[in-house]
């Protein structure tokens, strides 16, 4: 409730809070209105037009609030440091590992010294299987028709991408570098390219995106990729061109409900929704 409370006010709406601490709209507005029963008169916040800001008592409550927090991080730290090693399970596709999971793992090194990581990387309609059957613990996910949504964190933009010397997209077939069946943005990019009636063909599939690079880089083809994990010395195809646009990926976190990792795994969850929606 105080880490909900803390992004209303760095954030200054109920709608971006929900998005940064990966809940609904609907769902903060619950928590901030137990927060005002706690609290009693007077008010926390006030209408103005369509949007609830702090009052001024808010704004000191907040400083106390980054305390409480401070100090529950505090005492994670310090029982970390006299605890056992423990061990989590985290899967990522492999496009989204060297992108979006360092902030995350500096921050687990951080609060959690005695953390031993394992990570996986697979699909994340596989990943979601993993997860269902406990055998990993947390995982990053694509949430596309075959994976569900899990918990939001953050939408990235998906892109064409192709070498800076070369102009596959230009072929009157359009040869395309795509990542296994089972992953989303293969089929994103295939289904766009049947709407835009642009001829295409499949020229190369790896599971990895280490897989595809040397092709696109050779300018064999052009492939769909979260923006994100896009590596320098690529060209960002732009609007303009002749590719059809793309839509957005939403990423997701998916959670075991195993027994023995619970808290630790909702602990690491909302460490990972803060560093995934920052990065």
């Amino acid at each position: 409730m105080l880490r909900t409370f803390v992004a209303v006010a760095e954030t200054g709406s109920f709608a971006k809070a929900a998005t940064r601490v990966g809940r609904t709209q609907s769902a903060v507005s619950m928590q901030m209105k137990r927060l005002e029963d706690l609290a009693g008169p007077p008010a926390l916040f006030a209408r103005v037009g369509r949007n609830m800001v702090l009052t001024a008592r808010a704004e000191t409550i907040v400083c106390f609030a980054r305390r409480v927090l401070k100090a529950h991080e505090d005492m994670l730290q310090e029982f970390n440091r006299q605890g056992a090693t423990q061990e989590i399970r985290l899967g990522s596709p492999e496009d989204y590992v060297n992108a979006l999971l360092p902030k995350a793992l500096d921050r687990f090194a951080v609060i959690f010294p005695n953390l031993e990581v394992s990570v996986v990387c697979d699909t994340s309609e596989a990943l979601h299987r993993h997860v269902a059957e406990s055998r990993i613990d947390l995982a990053v996910v694509t949430a596309g028709k075959e994976t569900p949504i899990g918990t939001a964190v953050r939408q990235e933009p998906l892109v064409w991408v192709a070498s800076l010397d070369h102009r596959p997209e230009l072929e009157s077939v359009v040869p395309l570098a795509v990542f296994q069946p089972g992953c989303t943005s293969r089929a994103v990019a295939i289904d766009a390219c049947v709407e835009a009636e642009i001829s295409h063909r499949v020229a190369y599939s790896s599971p990895s995106l280490a897989g595809l690079l040397p092709a696109v880089r050779q300018g064999l083809a052009i492939a769909a990729l979260a923006r994100c994990s896009v590596p320098r010395g690529l060209r960002i195809l732009s609007s303009a061109e002749r590719m059809p646009r793309l839509p957005s990926l939403t990423i997701s976190m998916l959670r075991s409900d195993a027994a023995r990792t619970r808290s630790l795994v909702n602990a690491l969850a909302d460490e990972m929704r803060t560093s995934l929606h920052r990065s």
